[in-house]
């Protein structure tokens, strides 16, 4: 039986290729007059509509604009030069000058979504054979992840960041991985520094406290396994990330700045983001149920568009699977600890403050392979007691 269903998985794993590559064209086909080139001749409308918004005047003349729309403007501003502070300071650099080189190389500051949203399918790939270890099995999340709306919303309606950041945080879950497994000092600091120059990446791309979720989640796998010495060095390269952190901001020193004041950047930064820390614990109505507690509008609690049946049944799963696995009611495998680590603090940290679903196109990908994780090794249990009573 075993030895056919084997027969079939060339046949099932091109099945689940094809799907990807064929859900793939269709949405960029059906939005290719996004891919226009089309930026720069756009460009002075879309400065004139980003200082006539809610981010540049408290009285917008013409209404508020998408953020998509703010960071299309911040992206070409940057890379012609203008100080990143000046620019929708509340984010750091990374993602706004990757809009800005989509900008400057193809005349469009959406072809650079369509990259990383191809990047975000093929690492996701990587990641999830690296935990289940099954080829067929590692397609499944790209192949749901590419039917998410979420991943839809993200090329549709970018350039947004949150697309840039997946794709940074799946090699440094990745290289995390092949440094937690290596035994020689050798290899594991040298996966361990490309899994925190991802880090920097990731947190030179959007609210840099999100990077204390990965820094938790590491620390907390290698103290449980008690293994101090990598835990040692995964504290001592931290800098590293921060380091890529400063990089971002080079232009900003350029421009006469210091430590000082860029450390007060960061402090801004970090009040702007704090003042969105209310409507506690909504992010499990909305992930659950779809109901979304919001501060603005008539109604406080609305429906997100992006939202579906997977969403609860994913969430769950890797609730169970960490509870699971933490009693030992599963078998132990060390690729996945990380992951389930990283699960756990997202929804800790998200659970004290106002919630967005885009900001869940970092967990929903992550939680699809646990979530087959899980569900193989219940597989598996049930196949064996039955084989025992036999």
């Amino acid at each position: 039986m075993k030895k056919l269903i084997f027969s079939y998985e060339p046949i099932l794993q091109l099945v689940f290729v094809l799907f990807i590559l064929t859900s793939l064209f269709i949405i960029i086909s059906k939005n290719s007059s996004r891919m226009i080139p089309n930026y720069w001749q756009r460009f002075p409308s879309l400065k004139r509509a980003y200082f006539d918004s809610q981010y540049a005047t408290k009285h917008p003349h013409n209404g508020w604009i998408s953020d998509a729309a703010a960071y299309s403007y911040a992206g070409g501003a940057l890379i012609a030069g203008t100080n990143p502070i000046l620019v929708i300071p509340e984010a750091p650099p990374l993602g706004k000058y990757l809009i800005g080189f989509s900008a400057i190389t193809f005349n469009n500051e959406n072809v650079i979504t369509i990259i990383f949203a191809i990047f975000s399918l093929i690492f996701l790939f990587l990641l999830s054979q690296q935990v289940l270890q099954n080829t067929t099995l590692a397609l499944l999340p790209p192949l749901l992840w590419v039917m998410e709306p979420l991943f839809k919303d993200q090329v549709v309606n970018g350039p947004l960041f949150d697309i840039f950041q997946l794709v940074f945080l799946l090699l440094t879950l990745y290289f995390f991985n092949k440094g937690y497994l290596k035994s020689k000092q050798k290899s594991y600091i040298k996966y361990f520094a490309i899994s925190f120059f991802f880090l920097g990446l990731f947190i030179a791309t959007k609210f840099f406290i999100s990077g204390l979720i990965m820094i938790a989640a590491g620390a907390t796998v290698l103290f449980f396994k008690k293994q101090y010495q990598k835990l040692m060095l995964f504290f001592c390269l931290i800098p590293l990330s921060v380091l890529l952190l400063l990089l971002s901001y080079i232009r900003v020193f350029a421009f006469g700045y210091g430590l000082m004041p860029f450390l007060g950047i960061q402090k801004w930064i970090f009040l702007y983001h704090k003042s969105q820390f209310i409507l506690p614990f909504s992010i499990w109505p909305l992930v659950l149920i779809n109901k979304w507690y919001v501060w603005f509008g008539r109604s406080p609690v609305i429906s997100d568009g992006n939202w579906t049946i997977t969403w609860p049944i994913i969430t769950i799963l890797s609730l169970v699977a960490i509870i699971l696995y933490l009693l030992g009611k599963i078998k132990h495998k060390e690729q996945v600890e990380i992951l389930l680590a990283w699960t756990f603090f997202f929804f800790l940290f998200f659970s004290f403050g106002q919630i967005f679903s885009r900001y869940l196109v970092i967990v929903i990908p992550i939680m699809y392979i646990v979530s087959i994780f899980v569900l193989r090794e219940f597989i598996k249990t049930c196949i064996g007691k039955n084989e025992n009573k036999k």
